[in-house]
């Protein structure tokens, strides 16, 4: 009895030891490639960071392979990015993904991903302390099996908002008590791929302004690039913006400006809008427009 238990065992044994054998082989002539990788350095540029702006701290990278394979995304500081891909050629957006009332959608695609402002945050978008959006996108980049981390590559971040100044001198300055106003067609979304916005979608923000003894100014950041110099403008939304004037006496008087298509076909990511404008006191106070102008400002960027 004690004889056969023992063959038995011993056959067991024998076939277990066949199966881990097979196993072995055959897991040797499946994956002889599996430690092939692209080992990825990048080093980001902000030469177009904006002074006077809370720097980035986080940012996102998406790989978009061939073939509608599915996107990779990572995020890293605003240093750089280390990290292994398998080698192919990808697409590739880049952007800080804490810029302040800035979200993404449609980002399964390299051709549909846009950043866009909630509607829930399109109002009171003044440029203190917020932190502006940045980005690029790249058709084709190829990570290659083996790259070694000390190859590194550099990206530079482009700017991805323009500024809007409303400087609003006032004739009067003494009866105003404060100001308040809206910019409406502001852009609403961003595509990231074609890096330009999207004209159909827009949307108002509302802002208000710091008084002085000339008279009130508001900045405002919006989504948008600016055209570039002897090329024919993409289409773009139609401005207006209206000012709501509360005067010492407790009245109020509103005025609208309509700017057509002026801040988009504007130069530059600093935007002027100069406005003179009259408080005249009769039976009651008015506030009468003069004149307004679009102009390009100063473009001040981090050295």
């Amino acid at each position: 009895m004690i004889k056969g238990e023992i063959g038995c065992s011993c056959g067991i044994a024998a076939c277990i030891l066949m199966i881990i054998t097979c196993f072995i082989k055959c897991s040797t002539k499946e994956e002889p490639e599996q430690s092939s990788y692209g080992f990825i350095s990048y080093s980001l540029k902000w030469e177009q960071a904006l002074s006077g702006h809370e720097s980035p701290k986080k940012v996102r990278y998406c790989f978009y392979p061939p073939e509608q394979g599915a996107m990779t995304q990572i995020e890293g500081d605003a240093g750089g990015l280390k990290f292994t891909l398998p080698p192919d050629k990808y697409r590739l957006l880049v952007f800080n993904c804490d810029a302040d009332n800035i979200a993404f959608r449609n980002m399964n695609t390299f051709e549909t991903a846009e950043a866009y402002i909630p509607a829930t945050k399109a109002t009171g978008y003044t440029t203190s302390g917020r932190i502006p959006f940045y980005g690029i996108a790249i058709d084709e980049l190829e990570v290659e099996a083996n790259e070694g981390i000390s190859n590194t590559r550099e990206f530079s971040m482009a700017s991805l908002i323009r500024e809007v100044t409303i400087d609003i001198k006032v004739d009067g300055m003494e009866y105003i008590k404060e100001c308040k106003g809206e910019l409406a067609g502001v852009p609403a979304a961003f595509n990231l791929s074609k890096q330009e916005i999207v004209p159909e979608k827009t949307t108002k923000v509302n802002f208000e302004t710091a008084p002085s003894k000339e008279g009130v100014k508001a900045n405002i950041m919006i989504l948008g690039t600016a055209p570039k110099h002897g090329e024919t403008p993409p289409p773009t939304p139609t401005n207006e913006v209206k000012l709501d004037f509360t005067l010492n006496d407790g009245s109020t008087s509103s005025a609208t400006l309509d700017l057509g298509e002026s801040i988009g076909n504007t130069e530059g990511n600093n935007i002027n809008v100069n406005v003179s404008v009259t408080v005249e006191k009769d039976a009651s106070f008015t506030v009468k427009i003069n004149n307004w102008e679009v102009s390009a400002g100063d473009d001040m960027v981090i050295e």
